[in-house]
């Protein structure tokens, strides 16, 4: 039990969050990396909504936490949809980093930084446009193969299903024959 709560203590939290500023026109997100005290800021364009600014700053924890080969992450995020995204769980499951909701309460820290200046220069902005476009292409494409096997198996069971009419058919016709063998050798024997 010692064991199991010492290696929870030494995941590192990453505390992620979007703040909209000029009315919600414009996001920027903010990454907190409690075990050293690091954060950053990054100012978002072409983002609809503050959910999205969100499932944003999850992307920009991953590529944080790969950029530096960190392991026994956990990225917090206070916006559920963005936790509970299809995308976000990929992700998290591919990486082997937890991704969960918190409260708003609990990330005080990541909301209050992302509503200061950017630290990030423009250039990390679109070196995530490109890593998420590239993911969703990859999910797409895992989408696509995954409605080709479905309609493969489909066709494959149907496929069966005429195999087993077929041999229950030949089954009948061969149980028929066997029937009439026997009765002819029966008659046969009688005629003896």
């Amino acid at each position: 039990m010692n064991n199991l709560v010492q290696s929870k203590r030494s995941r590192r939290l990453i505390y992620v969050d979007a703040s909209g500023v000029e009315n919600n026109t414009i996001f920027q997100i903010s990454l907190y990396d409690k075990d050293n005290n690091a954060t950053s800021i990054l100012k978002l364009d072409e983002v609809e909504n503050s959910s999205e600014a969100e499932q944003y700053a999850i992307f920009y924890a991953l590529l944080y936490i790969k950029k530096y080969n960190y392991v026994g992450c956990h990225i917090l995020c206070d916006n559920q949809s963005a936790v509970n995204s299809k995308i976000v769980q990929i992700l998290s499951k591919e990486y082997s980093i937890g991704v969960s909701w918190i409260p708003r309460e609990a990330n005080v820290i990541a909301d209050k930084i992302a509503k200061l200046e950017p630290t990030v220069k423009e250039s990390e902005w679109n070196i995530l446009k490109l890593f998420v476009e590239l993911i969703k292409n990859q999910c797409h494409n895992m989408n696509d193969v995954k409605a080709e096997q479905k309609t493969e198996i489909k066709a494959l069971k149907e496929t069966i299903e005429k195999q087993k009419a077929t041999i229950d058919l030949r089954n009948t016709k061969i149980s028929n024959q066997a029937k009439q063998i026997n009765a002819l050798r029966a008659t046969k024997e009688k005629v003896k």
